[in-house]
């Protein structure tokens, strides 16, 4: 290749760069592969060309391309950083962690590639590693925001809360507006004083971490919420829909992974609970998974399901759901509103771990009767409250979540039209290291 043509061809591809940083996408890739075309081992064509595909969704054209970058150069530092960063979220975690290692060999003091790796590291549960990871990158560079942050999750996962609260903090002194820092410093605080064995818990540090969080965000609708959680004041009827988004769809991908350290026992017990309120399963009944998250729930539920449909308030979640391929239709909304515009179209209505965040359940049971079609079966679970537990039936706890008496449940039932009630106490999940009393309740609406 002449020195000219060479020459041109770059120009090509500088344009192309331009174009692709301007977001004009489709013109950038014409100009990529007409790179290629004439030298097919122009390796920052088919870098940029894969970060194009990544963009595009097109996952494993990107990492096809980002790897043919690589081998043609195989110390090519920003291609290997990319294709970690592909594969990382693709959950492709320890093919990402070799990305990272081999970048950190050519770049051993690049902060950044450290808090990756360290990530990566902590999804695998490696959680020495992570913090190790963690713990270089803020070495590094001790004002990088991100790094404390990352290191403030490695901790946290491996419950060491004292040294996850350092982090956090040091990442919102670094930036107080951090929404994300403030939301996990005060996961962590509350899980420290949760833990706490000697005297009467207060969760006086987590109050203070509300306040500390609202005094930078006043108008933040989860840290109001948690902070009235915390106070004990009169609750609200029920989570505001923008808290439980929230905290979801910030919880989305870790989701199953935390709830198995919970040991959460529902979707095992399911389909016994299912056996016994709906008989053998026959793939004949039209079933609302209400709240379904990530859909959890979904491979105990379809044996019953001629047609199944979930609904959450968390699109992060029911991303997650529909790669299940479970669901016939999924619907981003609030239960209560989504089950009163759906008359009769149910014959099963299952709510798992979702009441929880309701604490007056009448609107919500209503709308449900409404929703079932004659002699339709309703199948929940709550968290328990003593009997003296707060006069209307239900209490709002600092953790964010209700508890709820049996009195109140069976006549919250009764009151919107269901009969043959159970209500039967078990424990789903621990917490803090202790089981959780929660209640499960079938019922069946009652004959016209």
């Amino acid at each position: 290749m002449s020195a000219n043509h060479a020459a041109k061809l770059e120009a090509k591809f500088r344009h192309a760069q331009d174009l692709h940083q301007q977001g004009k996408r489709r013109q950038a890739a014409k100009l990529y592969r007409s790179v290629l075309n004439a030298r097919p081992d122009h390796c920052g064509a088919l870098h940029y060309l894969g970060l194009l595909a990544h963009q595009e969704g097109n996952g494993e054209t990107a990492i096809r391309l980002l790897r043919s970058a690589i081998e043609r150069q195989p110390g090519y530092f920003d291609a290997i950083m990319n294709l970690g960063n592909v594969l990382q979220e693709q959950e492709r975690f320890a093919e990402a962690a070799d990305c990272y290692r081999r970048a950190i060999a050519l770049r051993p003091a690049e902060a950044a590639t450290h808090t990756n790796l360290s990530v990566s590291l902590r999804r695998q549960e490696r959680l020495e590693g992570a913090i190790e990871a963690g713990r270089t990158a803020v070495q590094l560079d001790p004002d990088y925001l991100i790094g404390w942050y990352n290191l403030g999750n490695a901790y946290k996962v491996a419950q060491q809360y004292n040294q996850a609260i350092a982090c956090y903090q040091k990442a919102i002194d670094l930036k107080p507006d951090l929404t994300l820092a403030h939301d996990s410093l005060c996961q962590s605080t509350y899980q420290l004083e949760s833990r706490s064995v000697l005297g009467r818990v207060t969760f006086s540090k987590t109050r203070k971490a509300y306040e500390q969080w609202l005094a930078c965000e006043p108008d933040n609708a989860l840290a109001q919420f948690m902070l009235q959680a915390i106070h004990g004041k009169e609750p609200m009827p029920r989570a505001p829909d923008a808290v439980v988004r929230s905290m979801f769809d910030q919880f989305a991908r870790s989701f199953e992974t935390h709830l198995e350290q919970l040991d959460y026992r529902l979707p095992r017990m399911l389909p016994a609970l299912l056996q016994d309120l709906l008989g053998p399963p026959q793939a004949s009944l039209a079933v609302v998974d209400g709240g379904c998250g990530t859909g959890l729930c979904a491979p105990a539920l379809k044996p019953w399901a001629r047609r199944l449909t979930g609904v959450d308030l968390s699109g992060a979640m029911l991303e997650r759901a529909r790669k299940k391929g479970l669901y016939d239709e999924l619907f981003e909304a609030e239960l209560t509103q989504f089950l009163q515009q759906q008359a009769g179209a149910f014959d099963v209505a299952v709510y798992a771990d979702t009441l929880c965040y309701f604490g007056d359940l009448q609107e919500v049971l209503r709308a449900s009767a409404q929703a079932l079609g004659n002699r339709g079966s309703l199948l929940f679970t709550l968290e328990a409250a003593a009997a003296q537990d707060g006069s209307r039936g239900f209490r709002l706890h600092p953790s964010g979540r209700y508890t709820h008496t049996t009195a109140y449940v069976q006549q919250t039932l009764q009151a919107c039209g269901f009969a043959q009630i159970v209500i039967r106490s078990d424990s789903m999940r621990t917490e803090v290291g202790k089981p959780v009393e929660g209640l499960v309740v079938a019922a069946r609406k009652s004959a016209p």
